[in-house]
């Protein structure tokens, strides 16, 4: 199957909209967490695991920025169909 530049940035685009939905639902355990017992914290004892969760947490972040950026530069991109729009 070949991947054209559209098909590739909707992935993209989907992508990014599942990272914020699984933010979004994170989010909102740990505020339904607070409301239920006051307080949340959070303990990890294996530096390794520690170690990878930033990482991995980074990562998202630079992906996020990156299909920010695209999107921003796609609002300026003249397509082909802008030529003929109904006069």
């Amino acid at each position: 199957m070949r991947f054209d530049r559209r098909v590739k940035f909707t992935i993209v685009i989907l992508a990014s909209q599942l990272l914020l939905i699984a933010l979004a639902l994170t989010w909102f355990i740990q505020l339904f967490v607070i409301a239920r017992y006051g307080s949340v914290r959070f303990i990890e004892n294996n530096p390794l695991i520690l170690l990878t969760e930033l990482i991995v947490a980074g990562l998202i972040c630079i992906f996020s920025t990156v299909v920010f950026a695209l999107q921003i530069l796609k609002l300026g991109e003249k397509r082909r169909s802008d030529d003929r729009l109904p006069r």
